[in-house]
């Protein structure tokens, strides 16, 4: 007799909006897809570090339209398997914020990245904060 296990996943009532897309995101990927993959071969030996290029930081467990998606982001000192069973990255779950968030600059980017998010990650005490424009331009002064 074979036995079949399902996993059972009891999500929150929230409903969850789509967000607008970004208008230059093809010119964000590659770069950070690049970071990301050095990330995640660096901490590739460390069980307790989270590292991600793709989704959803869910801060307000009664509002699920409260979230911010990084471009990149690590968690150190967690369990990995809480977090990825789920898809997104629930602060109320995990029990802490993220330690560190990338975000890649581009024109349309740029000004939330110095403004709503960087106060949103202050508020979320998130303790490393960069922004990083590969081409050398003055998106960031």
């Amino acid at each position: 007799m074979v036995t079949i296990r399902t996993l059972v996943r009891t999500l929150p009532d929230i409903f969850y909006e789509d967000p607008e897309p970004v208008d230059d995101d093809m010119l964000q990927t590659r770069p950070i897809h690049r970071v990301a993959g050095l990330l995640y071969d660096y901490y590739a030996d460390r069980p307790d570090v989270f590292v991600s290029d793709g989704g959803f930081i869910m801060y307000n467990r009664e509002n699920g339209n409260d979230r911010i998606a990084p471009d990149c982001y690590i968690v150190f000192d967690v369990d990995v398997a809480r977090i990825e069973e789920v898809g997104n990255f629930w602060v109320w779950r995990v029990d802490k914020a993220p330690d560190f968030v990338m975000e890649m600059a581009s024109p349309s980017t740029a000004a939330n990245d110095l403004g709503r998010k960087r106060d949103l990650y202050a508020r979320l005490e998130i303790t490393e904060y960069r922004r990083l424009y590969p081409t050398g331009g003055e998106l960031y002064g």
